[in-house]
C-alpha cells in the first residue's frame, strides 16, 4: 500500500479514536458488511442533513453493481 495511503489510514484512525488499524479495519468491514445488506435488500445508503432533510446518496460503482443483481432477482 502507497505510503500516502497508509498515511491517510493511520490519520482517519486517529480521528476516529481507534488504537489500531486493525480497529480501522473492523470498523470498515462492519459498516461495509451493513451497506452490502442494505443494498441486496434494495435500499439506497445515504447521508441524511437533519437540520434541511437533504439527503445524499452514497454512489460506489460496486454498490450499484449489487443493487442491479438484486433487482434481477
Amino acid at each position: 500500500m502507497p505510503k500516502l495511503r497508509v498515511e491517510a489510514l493511520d490519520r482517519l484512525a486517529a480521528e476516529a479514536g481507534l488504537a489500531t488499524r486493525k480497529d480501522l479495519f473492523n470498523n470498515a468491514l462492519s459498516l461495509l458488511e451493513w451497506a452490502v445488506k442494505h443494498v441486496r435488500q434494495g435500499h439506497l445508503i445515504a447521508a441524511v442533513d437533519e437540520r434541511t432533510d437533504r439527503m445524499i446518496e452514497l454512489h460506489m460503482p460496486f454498490l450499484g453493481n449489487l443493487a442491479k443483481h438484486a433487482e434481477r432477482e
